[in-house]
Order: C-alpha cells, then sequence, then structure tokens
C-alpha cells in the first residue's frame, strides 16, 4: 500500500498540489489535498480464493475559499480518472470517474488569520487490484 499512495502523491503533486496522506502539518500550504484509504481491504474470490484488493481512496480537497476546491475538483478529478497507480504488490485497476462525491463546506475545526474558514470537498474512488503474479 505505501508504494501505491506514494505513487498517487506524487501524481498530484505533479498538478501543484501539496499532498499528504492521512496528517496535515500544523501550517499546510493551502490548496493541498489529503488522501485516505483504509490498510488494503481484502476480497476472497469465490473460485479460486485469490485475495483481490478491495478498497476506497478518499480525496479530500482544500482551499481558502469555496470556489477553489471547485477549481481543483476538476484538475485532480482529470490527473486521478485514467491513473493505475504503482504498486510492488499489487495491478491496479485505473481510476474511473469517483463514486461519490460530498458537498463543499467549510471546515469550522480550522481558523485560518484574516480568511475565515477553509473549505473542502471530497471525492470517492475504488481503489481495486489483484495480486502481482
Amino acid at each position: 500500500m505505501k508504494t501505491l499512495i506514494e505513487s498517487i502523491k506524487a501524481r498530484l503533486e505533479a498538478e501543484g498540489y501539496g499532498t499528504y496522506f492521512i496528517n496535515v502539518p500544523d501550517a499546510p500550504k493551502y490548496p493541498y489535498v489529503l488522501l485516505w484509504t483504509g490498510s488494503g481491504q481484502l476480497e476472497v474470490g469465490p473460485m479460486d480464493g485469490t485475495r483481490d484488493l478491495r478498497d476506497t481512496l478518499g480525496v479530500t480537497m482544500v482551499s481558502t475559499f469555496a470556489l477553489g476546491v471547485l477549481e481543483m475538483s476538476k484538475i485532480v478529478r482529470a490527473a486521478l480518472v485514467g491513473f493505475a497507480p504503482a504498486s510492488d504488490t499489487w495491478s491496479v485497476a485505473e481510476f474511473r470517474e469517483p463514486y461519490d462525491s460530498q458537498d463543499i463546506q467549510p471546515d469550522k475545526d480550522v481558523s485560518l488569520p484574516e480568511k475565515g474558514y477553509p473549505f473542502f470537498g471530497v471525492d470517492l474512488y475504488a481503489l481495486d487490484g489483484t495480486p502481482k503474479q
């Protein structure tokens, strides 16, 4: 999973966004992307007993203004849809359009001096793979 997340992170950083996994530093540079997922939920195949990767990749896009999140979502989706992240142990399927997208909203747990609250939106992607042979 580590290589897979690093591959996704590099892809989004190439678009100019600071990209973090699970934790964000105390003073991040806006806008940024926060990635999150499980540790690799496995599903046993009914026919041959193989264990396939079936998980969700959460992509939280954060900006200092709501319209900034809308602009980010176009760029982030274009970077991810059709992209197959690298992995040492999995052949990972290309990302399709997000299967869910949550409303843009202010993050009232964070207050930015002289700017108010940052805004965020979340896209959820299917993270599917099969073991490398």
